[in-house]
């Protein structure tokens, strides 16, 4: 005995890249990103098996009310980045770059909200050999 349930997923992404040397030194990237996820299950409604059994389950719960809900996701994130890239000479050039993103949880169950932000800031000397 079993029964069927669907789960449906959407997603939507759009990404946004430029990068561009303004000088044969210098190098300039930035990127955009946005994703925007929702996911839900039908409810589940197992089939009643007390009286097929041949002795008393009434002790047992065989019910699945809530689990549509807690497998619900719906999400949305956003993230911005800036850098750049300056050769100082042949094999050596410095880096910096910054990130941005923005984590916003609308349907969270099992482990709560997680919403939240992170800010990353970057930078460095590459050697090349």
């Amino acid at each position: 005995m079993y029964t069927m349930a669907d789960y449906e997923t959407k997603t939507q992404n759009a990404y946004l890249n430029i990068s561009g040397s303004p000088s044969p030194k210098l190098r300039l990237f930035s990127t955009l990103a946005y994703n925007k996820s929702t996911g839900e299950y039908d409810q589940v409604v197992m089939p009643d098996v007390t009286d097929r059994s041949g002795f008393d389950l009434s002790h047992q719960t065989f019910e699945f009310n809530d689990m549509h809900e807690y497998s619900n996701m719906d999400y949305s994130m956003i993230q911005v980045s800036l850098g750049l890239s300056y050769k100082l000479a042949n094999d050596i050039t410095f880096t910096a770059d910054g990130e941005y993103a923005d984590l916003t949880d609308d349907a969270g169950y099992v482990y709560g909200i997680e919403s939240g932000s992170l800010y990353v800031v970057r930078s460095g000397v590459r050697f090349d050999f």
